[in-house]
């Protein structure tokens, strides 16, 4: 539409927005040109059982259905759902430069899920 110079478009999220943004950099991986995220989840299956709301890991994977099948000890079938559905899992597409905000006192998203992506970008 020419809206916006595609040379420009950068995206940016925290927490939920961080797993957007994470989201949008891997499944869109050319459409931008810098990225920045501030404790960004970026893998379920591990947040699940490092956060203090894991029935949210559930509602994120799985919709309202996550409410029904929420439990605080998830199945190999479930931990397996978390990852697919998580930003990490479309890691080896991710091609823009992105600065991570990570905070270590955070407990809705723990800093070791946003370091599993930002080392793994980084090398």
């Amino acid at each position: 539409m020419g809206l916006a110079d595609p040379s420009k478009i950068t995206v940016l999220g925290g927490s939920h927005g961080g797993f957007l943004t994470s989201h949008l950099i891997g499944q869109a991986p050319d459409k931008f040109v810098a990225a920045a995220v501030r404790n960004p989840v970026c893998n379920i299956a591990s947040m699940v059982g490092t956060t203090d709301i894991p029935d949210w890991c559930y509602f994120e994977a799985y919709g309202t259905k996550g409410k029904s099948i929420y439990t605080e000890a998830p199945s190999a079938e479930h931990l397996s759902h978390f990852f697919s559905m998580s930003p990490i899992a479309h890691l080896s597409k991710v091609k823009t430069p992105t600065l991570f905000l990570l905070g270590a006192q955070d407990l809705r998203v723990p800093v070791s899920n946003g370091l599993q992506v930002s080392y793994s970008v980084s090398h």
